[in-house]
């Protein structure tokens, strides 16, 4: 993935779309060649996966889209996206050990991960039939199919946003033999990784996560405090910088978060 590399090195500053903001679409050229195709389709609820060959994250994700494309059919249109520079043969034969028919189109000099702001795989973008983003949604080992159901059901306006979101944190989420603590420091890492690139939502849920599964995660209330703050959430970021400093005064992090939410 070359051209994403220089992209990425030339414009660290990209950030994922806020949800809320409308995605413009724009027309790829499917794997294999042939006309170009619509990322999205106008009136109608959209899914897409950015998706990497050789990775089994992307093969796993691919392959619960793969399961809820068949749940939703005909209501909801998948796509997954590859990078321009991704060998055509191991992109057919990851879809097709994955299960899925969704179309794959190809990104061209990875113009829409630059504009999208993607660098991780897998990530996924629900897109509700007016154009707006519901969710993205980085790679969960559990509960994935779950979380972008739930999206989906909110796009669709079969839940609310709060039903949506307490699926995006559920209480239990844990594979049998996982230690919750365990697991709870994995979100804390994806979830400060997300908000270093500025994916504010994304960490706010990776802080809920940890938190659900173990209220005392070192940093998880730092970073969901962070995380409010950056979106302007001063009242909500004080309650959680506060505990976070309170449990580790040496919290430079919470502490400049802090001084920047007070009056």
């Amino acid at each position: 993935m070359a051209g994403l590399l220089a992209l990425a090195a030339a414009s660290g500053a990209l950030e994922h779309p806020e949800p809320g903001t409308r995605i413009e679409s724009e027309e790829l050229p499917p794997l294999g060649g042939g006309a170009r195709r619509p990322l999205l389709e106008p009136g109608r609820v959209t899914v897409f996966v950015f998706v990497r060959p050789g990775h089994d994250h992307s093969e796993e994700a691919l392959a619960r889209l793969a399961a809820l494309e068949r749940e939703f059919a005909p209501r909801v249109r998948f796509v997954a996206v590859v990078s321009g520079d991704a060998p055509e043969a191991a992109v057919r034969s990851m879809a097709a050990r994955a299960g899925a028919s969704m179309p794959v189109l190809v990104d061209p000099g990875d113009q829409l991960y630059g504009r999208l702001g993607v660098r991780v795989h897998p990530l996924t973008g629900v897109v509700g039939a007016d154009g707006r983003l519901v969710a993205w949604e980085p790679f969960q080992k559990v509960n994935q199919g779950e979380v972008i159901r739930a999206c989906i059901r909110e796009a669709l306006g079969e839940i609310s946003a709060a039903e949506a979101a307490a699926a995006r944190a559920p209480s239990k989420g844990t594979m049998p033999g996982d230690d919750p603590r365990a697991v709870a420091r994995r979100d804390v890492k994806m979830g400060q990784m997300l908000l270093e690139r500025g994916s504010l939502e994304p960490a706010l849920r990776a802080a809920e996560r940890a938190l659900a599964r173990d209220p005392e995660a070192a940093g998880a209330r730092s970073l969901a405090g962070r995380a409010l703050a950056g979106m302007g959430r001063c009242a909500d970021a004080i309650a959680e910088l506060e505990r976070a400093l309170a449990a580790d005064p040496s919290d430079a992090a919470a502490a400049a978060a802090r001084k920047g939410c007070s009056p």
